[in-house]
């Protein structure tokens, strides 16, 4: 096989991981979102493709830095130990990436839900102040002694 089959190879490989991973870690983490933003879960679906465009972002410039357009010098013109072992660091690369920007997404994740509801809580306990654009008529709640 010659150099360039083997890098081309590479290339469909590590943007079929991005593919196929994207979609099942969103799949599984749906839940996980859904009860940290359980308070707001406008916020959650706004977070959540937020982190799509990152995903997508990183992992593609991932490839893009990766992908080799010319022959490195150590190799042979046909496929030898020295351009798999690349090859391989090249994906181990990308998926120990995927993993710690996870595992750090998932640890941070109810921090961000924690501080964003914080803010939501906060703006629907005050009133708005007297004069405010946000100076809504009262209407008094069903039930209620004002009703």
């Amino acid at each position: 096989m010659a150099w360039w089959q083997l890098e081309l190879v590479t290339a469909v490989v590590l943007v079929a991981i991005i593919v196929v991973l994207g979609p099942l870690i969103k799949r599984f983490g749906r839940a996980y979102a859904g009860d940290v933003f359980r308070q707001n879960p406008r916020t959650g679906t706004s977070y959540l493709v937020l982190m799509d465009f990152a995903y997508y972002l990183v992992f593609g410039a991932y490839v893009m830095f990766v992908v080799q357009f010319t022959k490195d010098p150590l190799w042979s013109a046909t496929v030898g130990g020295a351009q798999l072992q690349a090859t391989t660091l090249r994906i181990g690369g990308l998926l120990v990436l995927m993993g710690v920007l996870h595992g750090f997404n998932v640890l941070s994740l109810p921090v961000v839900g924690r501080l964003l509801g914080m803010g939501r809580t906060a703006s629907l306990d005050q009133p708005p102040t007297q004069g405010s654009d946000f100076d809504l008529p009262h209407r008094p709640r069903p039930g209620s002694a004002d009703a």
